[in-house]
This record gives structure tokens, sequence and C-alpha cells, in this order.
């Protein structure tokens, strides 16, 4: 489990937080950077919890929800093929059912307007009746943020 410091943490809040990493009960303590909106992870941190939301994939397109959380959250380059070239060279080796790909990403963002806007209006989407692509969209990208340990409140 990681701790994420928070603007105006008290300063018992972080030297309890500290004393939890110090004897092994948290794995890290991570400063949010409510500046930019940017939480850094390494990319050996979001490879592990890629290839575990990916195991949740039904179909390659999921992709599209992977790439806003690291988009919008983690800093990483909104350009698409830039975007599966990273991926595709922290996930070197690992073979998964549905692999990261330009069409994969790129055919729901075409399609879906709501998928091509930041995670902040994913929340406040207003999901249409009968909508099945949206919901499993948002299923991921709240998986991955929990797997990331990334409050997604804390942009709002």
């Amino acid at each position: 489990m990681k701790i994420i410091i928070e603007n105006g943490d008290s300063e018992e809040k972080i030297v309890m937080a500290k004393a939890l990493l110090a004897n092994g009960l948290v794995s890290s303590i991570e400063r949010a950077n409510y500046e930019t909106g940017v939480v850094h992870k390494r990319d050996d941190e979001i490879a592990v919890a890629v290839i575990e939301v990916a195991k949740l994939f039904g179909v390659g397109t999921l992709w599209t929800a992977v790439y806003r959380v690291l988009v919008d959250f983690c800093g990483w380059d909104d350009d698409v093929a830039e975007f599966c070239r990273r991926m595709n060279l922290i996930l070197k080796g690992v073979v998964l059912e549905y692999g990261c790909n330009y069409q994969a990403i790129q055919k729901p963002l075409a399609a879906n307007s709501i998928l091509r806007k930041d995670f902040k209006a994913w929340k406040k989407y207003r999901v249409p009746k009968g909508d099945r692509v949206f919901p499993r969209q948002l299923f991921i990208a709240e998986r991955l943020l929990k797997l990331l340990s990334i409050s997604a409140e804390i942009y709002d």
C-alpha cells in the first residue's frame, strides 16, 4: 500500500506516514502534484498495474481507458502512436490477450467524443441508456487508478 501526501496535510500526518514506511507497513510515500495534476509513477509500477488490469479486458479497445488514465494522471504524451510505442516498450516480453496498438485506442476515440475528454469529464458524463461501451471503459479506468493508488477525486 502507498500513502499519498496531499497539500495541507499536517506535519503529524507526514511523520506518521514516514514511520509506517520505516516499519515496512506501506511500500512508499508519494506527494500529489496539484499544480500540474500529475502523479509521477515509475514505468515498472505502471507495467504491473497495466498487466493486472489487462486481464480484465474483453476487447482490445479497452486500451483507451488505460490511455486516458496515463495521459490525464501520469503525464504521458497524448499522441496515440507515441503512447503505444512507450507502452509496448515497458511491456516488452509480456504476452497479453489484447496487445496495445494504435487502432485499439484510436477507434473508440473517434467513435465516442466523451472518450477524447479528460477523466474529470468522464466522471460527470451521463451515460445514455443502452450504452455498453462507456461503462466498461470507466470500469477499467477506475480499476487502473486504484491499482496505481491514484485518487481521481483530488483533481475535481
